[in-house]
């Protein structure tokens, strides 16, 4: 439905729209890299070894087959999560948790930008600032924080961008169009996810059945389009797996099913189940609106029915399978959170073309207004449980991995692992028939004990370069004032000796070969960057110097410090010629190109999401100001005329 039904759009909604586009992009791309920032960890957690055993090591063996990216993980087969996690791998030769995530930050940004970009070219470009307030919503709240802060779970984005292409192309085509035919592909594609993108294909199937409803004739026309779904949602079916230990966590009765349909549904208000029943009263409102207007072509109507019809199945699908839960699980709400959107644009399109012809309209607003003010506090409420509890607790699993793991790495002694949560090691896949393990870190071991995995990992576990002093004064082993986090086995070289700081020093390492990564990280402590303290790279023929110097004063603490690593071979020179101050340091550990530039990207998530709501917030100001000027304009014409 073009714009021309209500007047043309103010022009400020209608000339800047690359504004609303960039400012959603912004807006959801910094507050997801915030996050990452403050939060998140480079060491793979979890499942994510998984991609270890699967697809990388079976790589660098010369082993891996076309079936290898097909082969199950659980109930899934999750090829282009395989397929993306490989071409990160082989561009930055490290396996970084967190190169995936600023991946995933920006890949998933991007999408939902394009939606909103669809959504105002179908309902009209002066939708575009209500419309980028769930969009906004939906990727810069933390709600969705363990997709986040999980490179792994960028299944669940591929999921997601696949099904509202799907529903897109083929939904609202005409069958044997073009854009229709690129329609079946990415159906099928989407199935290559997770098991839940069949249910892209069924939301096809299930918006064909609203279009013959309405238009009976449309069967004729149509039949392609269904019989397309049909095929697509068999499929889904067939490659689907059992998974024998996760029938604990399904649904065991109808009363639990219903139960935990009415949290998925009256999403965000997970704790309410009858909230449900408002909850989706935009969306059944439009259905009803959209089957009494027989002949009008209403295509954005079409596209929210589709996306609400995706995520009313992703509903049922998640309270059947996972029914046993207390709650919706953290890492659902990037689906679950469809059930806002697709309501919060039904309430957009039944205020503006059809508010006047609602039964009971007057009560319409006041309706409307409940919804959005119920939304706001449930997204209220989900904020703060995520920032007050869960998101912390996932922090003190990421602090006890990476301690942990590093303590292994330099000890080798499984004992490092003895009685930790289970959240910080991997799960077990493959052959079921296994003997069960012995210990519970015995299976992370596997991966930290297999040649072509230590040669993968990030810098925070990897193992450092060789470093031997050829000549010191004044540093010694491990004088370091008890500087924390303090892991057994790793070694450092300071300047805090019996005598305590007042000792001046000078250390100088052996050659060291050329690194094989272009960055290096070094774990410093104490006062270094304090006049008189120096840590210098220099090469050993260029003899360019190459100053350590940190953001901030260490302290008793250890801080990382990276570096570009010098061309060629190299020696490490220290010198502390203060007699108030100390630092020490340990062997540098190398950086992949990736995993340098993604750290300093994120550390501007603040800025970046400043910038886009600064952007979102000058568009209000361009809309309001040219409602005015148009207001002005009427004014005056009508006092020429009175003249």
């Amino acid at each position: 439905m073009s714009d021309s039904r209500k007047g043309s759009p103010p022009p400020a909604c209608h000339s800047y729209g690359w504004l609303w586009m960039l400012s959603l992009f912004l807006v959801g791309l910094g507050a997801r890299l915030w996050l990452i920032h403050r939060s998140g960890t480079p060491l793979p957690f979890w499942d994510q070894w998984e991609e270890a055993r699967s697809a990388y090591i079976p790589y660098f063996e010369g082993k891996l087959s076309l079936a290898d990216f097909f082969a199950p993980h659980n109930e899934n087969r999750i090829l282009f999560n395989r397929l993306y996690g490989l071409v990160l791998l082989l561009l930055n030769g490290q396996f970084d948790n967190q190169l995936e995530m600023v991946a995933n930050a920006f890949l998933y940004s991007a999408g939902i930008t394009g939606f909103g970009w669809l959504l105002a070219r179908l309902m009209g470009r002066r939708f575009w600032p209500l419309i980028s307030l769930p969009l906004m919503a939906s990727l810069a709240l933390p709600f969705a924080w363990e997709n986040t802060l999980s490179g792994f779970h960028s299944q669940y984005y591929f999921m997601i961008l696949l099904t509202l292409l799907t529903i897109w192309l083929l939904g609202l085509h005409k069958p044997g169009s073009i854009n229709w035919w690129w329609g079946v592909p990415v159906a099928i594609a989407a199935l290559f996810t997770l098991v839940g993108g069949l249910l892209a294909a069924a939301a096809v199937c299930g918006l064909v059945g609203l279009k013959v409803i309405r238009q009976p004739s449309a069967w004729k026309r149509l039949w392609p389009t269904l019989s397309v779904g049909f095929v697509v949602v068999a499929l889904g079916l067939a490659f689907k797996l059992e998974v024998p230990f996760h029938r604990t966590m399904m649904a065991h009765s109808v009363s639990e099913f219903l139960v935990s349909l009415g949290k998925y549904l009256a999403w965000p208000w997970i704790v309410v189940s009858p909230f449900a029943i408002f909850n989706m009263f935009p969306l059944l409102l439009l259905a009803w609106f959209y089957l009494r207007e027989r002949q009008a072509q209403l295509p954005a109507e079409e596209l929210v029915l589709g996306v609400g019809l995706w995520a009313v199945l992703q509903a049922v699908a998640a309270a059947y399978a996972r029914g046993g839960k207390d709650y919706p699980q953290w890492r659902y709400m990037d689906c679950t959170c469809f059930v806002m959107i697709a309501n919060a644009l039904s309430l957009m399109l039944l205020w503006r073309r059809c508010a006047r012809r609602l039964p009971f309209r007057r009560y319409f607003r006041v309706a409307a207004a409940l919804w959005v003010v119920a939304c706001a506090l449930g997204l209220a409420l989900l904020t703060w449980r995520a920032w007050r509890i869960d998101i912390p607790e996932r922090e003190l699993y990421h602090r006890g991995q990476l301690q942990n793991t590093r303590a292994f790495m330099a000890t080798g002694d499984i004992r490092v692992f003895d009685n930790k949560p289970k959240s910080e090691l991997p799960l077990p896949q493959g052959d079921p028939t296994a003997p069960p393990l012995l210990h519970e870190g015995e299976l992370i071991v596997k991966y930290l004990d297999n040649p072509w995995v230590r040669r993968i990992l990030p810098a925070c576990v990897r193992d450092p370069l060789k470093l031997a002093p050829e000549s010191v004064t004044g540093f010694v082993t491990n004088g370091a004032a008890q500087a924390r986090p303090r892991i057994p086995g790793e070694v450092s070289w300071g300047s805090y000796t019996q005598e305590g700081a007042a000792v001046r020093g000078r250390f100088e390492s052996f050659p060291i070969p050329r690194s094989r990564f272009p960055f290096l990280e070094f774990r410093v402590a104490g006062d270094l960057g304090q006049p008189g303290q120096s840590l210098n790279l220099v090469g050993l023929r260029s003899g360019q110097t190459t100053a350590v110097i940190p953001s901030e004063m260490a302290g008793g603490n250890w801080r990382n410090c990276r570096v570009r690593a010098p061309s060629g071979d190299f020696k490490i020179i220290a010198s502390d010629e203060s007699i108030t101050g100390w630092f020490a340091f340990q062997a540098p550990r190398e950086v992949g190109w990736l995993s340098w530039a993604v750290v300093e990207v994120a550390s501007l998530g603040g800025w970046i999401f400043a910038s886009g709501l600064t952007l979102y917030l000058a568009g209000v100001v361009l809309v309001l100001r040219s409602g005015r000027d148009r207001d002005h304009s009427g004014e005056n014409q009508e006092m020429i005329k009175e003249g």
